[in-house]
């Protein structure tokens, strides 16, 4: 769908990514795995068409014009806190010139579809963290996007909202077919959630391995006491400190 071949990003004097060169596949979920401050973010932006790249080539971003689903970390603030989850979640449409009954009839396709269910007169303000996490994904969704892009996105909840939401997820994106990049500071979740995981090293940032997981989907809690699951956290771990030693020679 879409490649950086030999990516490099500068502010100023200080490099953030060095020679990173990645394939995303059509229909893939990938899980983007690093330190933090390490430039995940950066990378993210430069391949949905936030930011440019100081040198290198971004191949197949033409195809992605206003088709890039965006979640963000702080979620809550990319919420448009006066409206209800009905506003929040269809906002992008009624700019974009749908009207309100088409985007009410989008909305109820898609509730149907992924199985969320959410009082969609509630404001926004009185959300639990996980509904307003769920508004966000909703939201980013309805636009049927080509890529889903989504930057730790359940960083700010707690450890049950996460594991429902993680299955949630890995469900919709299945099977709604999606294509998935995924920023992760957490190990567990880059490997339940992707197909494969990239890992990065600190700034500047170069692509240290990329990691297949062939465990079979969907996938639920229940995977992580599985050996499989134990034997690939294993090797991702022996990567991850492969990466910090990396860091301490250079």
């Amino acid at each position: 769908m879409i490649s950086l071949i030999n990516i490099e990003k500068s502010f100023g004097q200080k490099k953030i990514l060095s020679g990173v060169s990645l394939e995303i596949k059509e229909g893939t979920f990938t899980t983007i795995f690093g330190p933090n401050g390490c430039g995940k973010s950066t990378l993210v932006n430069i391949l949905s068409g936030l930011e440019t790249a100081s040198s290198g080539e971004v191949l197949g971003a033409d195809k992605l014009h206003k088709k890039v689903g965006y979640v963000f970390q702080d979620y809550r603030k990319s919420l448009l806190p006066w409206g209800t989850v009905q506003e929040n979640i269809v906002f992008l449409l009624i700019i974009r010139g749908v009207s309100k009954t088409n985007s009410r009839t989008k909305l109820k396709e898609l509730l149907d579809l992924t199985g969320i269910a959410l009082d969609l007169n509630q404001p926004v303000i009185s959300l639990s963290g996980g509904q307003a996490q769920a508004t966000c994904i909703l939201r980013a969704l309805i636009i049927e996007p080509k890529l889903l892009i989504l930057d730790e996105p359940f960083a700010a909840l707690d450890y049950e909202r996460t594991l429902s939401l993680r299955e949630k997820l890995s469900e919709i994106a299945t099977r709604l077919k999606l294509t998935v990049l995924f920023i992760s500071h957490d190990l567990e979740e880059a490997i339940l959630l992707g197909d494969r995981v990239v890992f990065l090293s600190k700034s500047p940032t170069k692509i240290i391995k990329i990691l297949d997981v062939t465990i079979s989907k969907p996938r639920t809690a229940k995977v992580l006491a599985s050996e499989e699951f134990r034997l690939l956290t294993n090797t991702a771990l022996e990567i991850f400190k492969l990466s910090c030693a990396m860091a301490a020679i250079s």
